[in-house]
């Protein structure tokens, strides 16, 4: 038995054919305007997928990207500001090498001071150079300046010794900056350094401290027996330490304090006469009374007592057999162990803990030992312009290597960009192959389906046609 189709049912079969005919034009229609394949998740669940995807990816990289452009600046400025500073230093090397000629007076030295100075000025700008409202060498403490002089002329650092980095890849970082502490005052210490003004030697143990101190040692007293009529001045301003011996030639009319100069023995009416000073070869001086020289020959010794000091405060008596006498700053916290056996003269020793000494203190170091007049001989000033050059030079290599790192850096940078854009546009091309639709076949479906709605309905029309006589049939 045949089933006869309702009217019903061919109403519902002609609609569900060209709502299907329909929603195939309509997005035919809004993929040819569009452009994209995919409009909505339901075109292709796996292309949707491969999609979100392919975004993410190319999120990330636009971040990447962004970070890079955002961190350049910063790291071209930083690097121009220490290409800057490595001028400054090379003009002051030159100023200090200068220095160390020993023809200079006392106007040289205080015009080349002048000139040190301007430059340690410069140089602190460099250390204190910004970007925007950061600091550049703060670490990243960057609101405030880093590098400060105190009120004894020292450099203090303020910041810390963080390092910024910015994300470049998956599990890959770059810093973009450098704490000036390491730029500018880094600390490699490699043993203690003295000036040779007063003949302390480095004792047995290990010795602590960083940058430069002061050891000063101070003459208490002389004893000894004089002959030949001579005695030693009461209250004299003698600076020997230790034992000093002295020879008088009455038949040469000489008289010689250790190495030191030989000198005329001073006449009945001279004005030194009962203040005779006598230097020996290392700079030590001994005042000595001949108003009752008796005219004869004699060679005996003297000794200088003593007592040193690291802070100024503490002082500990010397006795020349030590040698390894423990000497605290108690400011600080240095350390100092010292032989005290080569000892033979009162004066201020320049301490140098190797390697330690910021650039700053360094250059004010320089400027005060120009400025020191007669408080250093030419020997000393020269011993210690040559300490404190050795450190310049060491300052100079950290700038210059902290140039090498943030310029390879920036490098990294731009090889890291190069490559995230042409990976982008890698990741793009495959996003244009899973969303994009091809156009001119889009367009001709577009047109086949629209023929096909056509055609669905004119048959639907056909079919549904109704008149008087279908129902009496």
């Amino acid at each position: 038995m045949s089933i006869r189709p309702t009217q019903t049912s061919i109403y519902q079969l002609v609609q569900s054919g060209m709502q299907a005919n329909l929603s195939k034009l309509i997005q035919a229609q809004e993929q040819v305007a569009s452009g994209k394949r995919i409009l909505r998740p339901s075109d292709d669940a796996v292309g949707t997928s491969l999609s979100l995807a392919l975004r993410r990816q190319l999120g990330s990289i636009s971040s990447y990207v962004g970070a890079i452009a955002g961190s350049r600046p910063i790291l071209d400025t930083a690097t121009a500001q220490l290409q800057s500073g490595l001028g400054i230093l090379t003009e002051a090397r030159g100023l200090a090498l200068n220095s160390l000629s020993g023809s200079l007076n006392a106007s040289d030295r205080e015009a080349i001071a002048m000139q040190l100075e301007s430059l340690r000025d410069s140089l602190l700008d460099v250390a204190n150079a910004s970007w925007g409202d950061r600091f550049l060498f703060a670490g990243t403490a960057t609101e405030g300046r880093p590098w400060e002089l105190d009120g004894n002329g020292e450099a203090r650092y303020s910041g810390n010794e963080e390092v910024q980095f910015i994300t470049i890849g998956r599990d890959e970082q770059v810093g973009v900056n450098m704490p000036g502490s390491s730029i500018f005052g880094d600390q490699e210490f490699t043993g203690v350094t003295y000036a040779g003004t007063t003949g302390v030697a480095q004792g047995q143990r290990a010795d602590y401290g960083s940058g430069f101190d002061t050891l000063e040692l101070i003459h208490t007293g002389t004893s000894g027996a004089l002959g030949a009529g001579l005695a030693l001045v009461d209250g004299g301003q003698d600076t020997i330490l230790g034992d000093h011996s002295i020879v008088v030639d009455a038949v040469a009319g000489t008289v010689q304090m250790g190495d030191g100069p030989l000198m005329e023995i001073p006449a009945a009416g001279d004005p030194e006469l009962a203040n005779f000073i006598l230097e020996d070869g290392d700079g030590s001086v001994l005042h000595v009374d001949f108003s009752g020289y008796s005219g004869g020959s004699w060679s005996g010794t003297v000794t200088g007592n003593g007592e040193m000091s690291l802070d100024g405060i503490s002082f500990q008596t010397l006795d020349f057999v030590n040698t390894d006498l423990e000497i605290v700053d108690s400011e600080t916290g240095s350390v100092l162990h010292v032989d005290t056996t080569g000892i033979t003269r009162a004066a201020d020793e320049l301490v140098t803990f190797s390697g330690t000494p910021n650039v700053f203190d360094v250059l004010g170091g320089m400027i005060a030992d120009l400025r020191a007049g007669d408080e250093l001989d030419t020997d000393s000033l020269m011993d210690q312009l040559s300490i404190r050059l050795d450190e310049l030079d060491r300052g100079f290599d950290n700038v210059l290597a902290a140039t090498g790192h943030l310029g390879s850096r920036a490098e990294r940078l731009n090889h890291a960009e190069t490559r995230l854009e042409g990976m982008g546009l890698h990741l793009q091309g495959l996003q244009s192959d899973v969303e994009d639709v091809d156009l001119s076949t889009a367009v001709l479906e577009m047109g086949r389906t629209q023929m096909t709605l056509q055609a669905a309905q004119a048959a639907g029309a056909r079919l549904i046609q109704q008149s008087l006589l279908n129902y009496l049939r």
